[in-house]
């Protein structure tokens, strides 16, 4: 097979030196085995098919390295967004589908924008007996679609109901502290053995192909010192596995380190040994420059969140500290794109213009550049999601994930000027819609916008067949007890805010 494209972004890294023009990729069964001059490769392989019409772009497939595997966002299953600790709440009140659904539905969202990889960081709760079904259902959901996936397991096995949990307990009347004691009575070490088991069953059947089992423990606030070690050396022993962790999402969880630990949550990960070139820390809204710069001397990653950090009024990560200081950020969408309809290219944009206000010196302080933001979407997002070196450029030896990019809307619509970048073009005036062909391992999964793994129709009529059951009567009591908890719930987090300073890395305002 040979794909072939007007223009090539081969590889991100290497700035305007990765964009070739009439340029074509020859793939045998998953591999990349040749790239060069079209011309020059379909007269050297004469009887291979080719796709791609001549006028497109050509490009590495884009990565997700951040998902939770909903298929129907949450606004589309009635919840709005607030401070994350209040949409918590809310998230666990929300309708929801199958599971094999949920990863179908996901995956079909994100490969008909042009994603060929994404990592699913699972949430369960702790010694869930249904764990490893479940999962092996949204697993194998996933890879009868085609995509490239990363799969973490995730649990928390501390703080359930909320952080410091065993405090706040205290604060509740007693009629809601009979509602939630089994919140707080978990068995710790139970639940480490119980998720070490589901680990090692879906390591064991499932970590081969286009599937990378990873390690995923939910939050550091929610984890045991003694559980993050213990994944810490397993993932070494398997030679570097990614772990991902939310950390430093919001000011609360800022005080909840300081509180806790008399540091920042990266500072307490550094103490237990777990800050390494393996380290994946979701959102990560609230670093300080110390964080920064250690992760980014250890090697560590960064998934990056622009609209949902938005959506759950988190704030804005300081990416553009994090590129310069030559941290690895990659890609998240997390279900809470800004169109809702899991647009990584329209996410990439999110980051090229949120993050331009680093400085006010009009000499001396560049933005990211559009480079910048596609190597964010692409081989930046190869090692979080277990593909280091597998995927995200264009060059012999890698996985074949290509998407082709139809251009004529983002080139003559109704006319733009022949000076300009096509990588500035692209990541200023590209959507999700205007991605034609997804090819993922060598297999052709999206032709002419045409999803060729499922049956797109059937998937939406059994969607809304599941979602129109609504919820169970014990969802909806769990949500009535969550709702008779949020005052309490607020009062204790807002004690925890008065005392935090902050001195921003951006410059977006002025009081005075």
């Amino acid at each position: 097979m040979l794909v072939r494209g007007k223009y090539a972004l081969v590889n991100t890294s290497l700035g305007e030196e990765g964009i070739k023009e009439d340029w074509a990729v020859c793939i045998d069964r998953d591999k990349i085995v040749e790239t060069g001059a079209y011309d020059v490769l379909k007269q050297k392989h004469p009887d291979h098919k080719t796709i791609g019409d001549g006028t497109q772009l050509l490009m590495p497939g884009l990565i997700d390295a951040h998902t939770h595997g909903a298929g129907l966002s949450f606004v589309q299953r009635g919840v709005t967004f607030d401070f994350l600790e209040n949409s918590l709440l809310d998230f666990e009140t929300a309708l929801d589908l199958e599971p094999e659904t949920n990863s179908i539905l996901n995956a079909v969202r994100h490969i008909q924008n042009g994603c060929t990889t994404i990592h699913h960081n699972n949430w369960s709760m702790p010694s869930d007996p249904n764990e490893i079904e479940n999962c092996e259902k949204k697993i194998k959901a996933y890879e009868s679609t085609g995509i490239r996936l990363g799969f973490s397991l995730g649990i928390r096995n501390k703080n359930i109901l909320a952080y410091d949990d065993v405090n706040f307990f205290k604060t509740l009347p007693p009629d809601l502290q009979t509602e939630t004691e089994y919140l707080i009575n978990i068995d710790t070490e139970a639940a480490v053995r119980d998720y070490f088991d589901a680990f090692e069953y879906l390591y064991n059947n499932y970590h081969k192909g286009k599937v990378r089992i990873l390690l995923g423990p939910n939050w550091v606030q929610g984890s045991t010192d003694s559980f993050l070690e213990k994944v810490k050396a397993r993932a070494d022993e398997l030679g570097g596995l990614p772990i991902h962790i939310h950390c430093l999402q919001t000011p609360v969880q800022k005080a909840f380190g300081l509180r806790t630990y008399g540091k920042s949550l990266v500072g307490h990960l550094d103490d237990l040994g777990l800050v390494d070139h393996n380290l994946v820390l979701g959102h990560a809204v609230y670093l300080n420059q110390l964080d920064i710069d250690l992760l980014a001397s250890m090697k560590a990653s960064v998934t990056h969140h622009p609209s949902c950090n938005l959506a759950t009024r988190n704030g804005i990560a300081p990416v553009y500290a994090m590129v310069k200081a030559g941290l690895n950020v990659a890609l998240g969408i997390d279900e809470k794109g800004i169109n809702d309809d899991e647009d990584p290219i329209m996410e990439m944009r999110m980051i090229y213009y949120l993050h331009r206000q680093a400085g006010i010196d009009l000499t001396n302080c560049p933005a990211l550049t559009p480079f910048d933001v596609l190597k964010i979407a692409t081989i930046n997002g190869a090692k979080p999601t277990g593909y280091e070196g597998q995927v995200g450029v264009l060059e012999p030896g890698m996985q074949a994930d290509v998407i082709l990019v139809d251009m004529d809307e983002i080139l003559n619509r109704p006319w733009v000027s022949p000076n300009c970048s096509i990588a500035t073009l692209f990541v200023h005036r590209g959507l999700g819609r205007h991605v034609n062909t997804v090819i993922i391992g060598g297999t052709l999964v999206m032709d002419q916008r045409k999803i060729l793994t499922v049956d797109t129709e059937a998937l939406y009529k059994e969607v809304k067949e599941q979602a129109n059951r609504g919820m169970t009567p014990d969802q909806i009591h769990y949500r009535d007890l969550l709702y008779r908890i949020k005052p309490y719930y607020q009062k204790w987090y807002n004690s925890w805010l008065k005392d935090l300073e902050f001195t921003p890395f951006y410059n977006m305002n002025s009081r005075y």
